[in-house]
């Protein structure tokens, strides 16, 4: 239950950073309404998982270039919907498309594409099969 308390109060936290001291009650309401939907989610059980999802919409409510904090407390992303939100849903336009090309990149590196989109010349005869 103390882990529960304290990412009620992270998120509440990430929640009023930046706003003024009104609202301050409703702001706890909300954060406790993100975190006991993010619980349910997680099968009702503190673990690991349930750790993660809760940094990751910690972190995405302070990064200042996200908007999303913006549309939670305007009511525009609904708390129980941003609970709901992975990781790459919370992101920005710029970091999925950051993200986007990360693994495109990673991807065809691991199946020995080179940088033109050709796959690498690979010399099979001197291999044995």
């Amino acid at each position: 239950m103390e882990t529960r308390r304290k990412s009620q109060d992270l998120l509440h936290k990430a929640l009023s950073s930046g706003q003024d001291n009104g609202g301050q009650e409703d702001l706890a309401d909300l954060a406790k309404t993100i975190e006991e939907a993010i619980y349910e989610q997680q099968d009702c059980q503190v673990d690991s998982a349930y750790k993660e999802t809760i940094r990751s919409h910690i972190l995405n409510l302070k990064d200042s270039r996200n908007p999303l904090k913006d549309q939670v407390l305007s009511g525009q992303v609904d708390p129980v919907e941003f609970a709901a939100m992975t990781a790459s849903e919370m992101a920005t336009a710029d970091r999925r498309r950051s993200n986007e090309e990360l693994r495109r990149s990673s991807l065809q590196a691991s199946m020995g594409y080179t940088a033109d989109n050709r796959p690498k010349h690979r010399d099979l005869e001197g291999e044995e099969s």
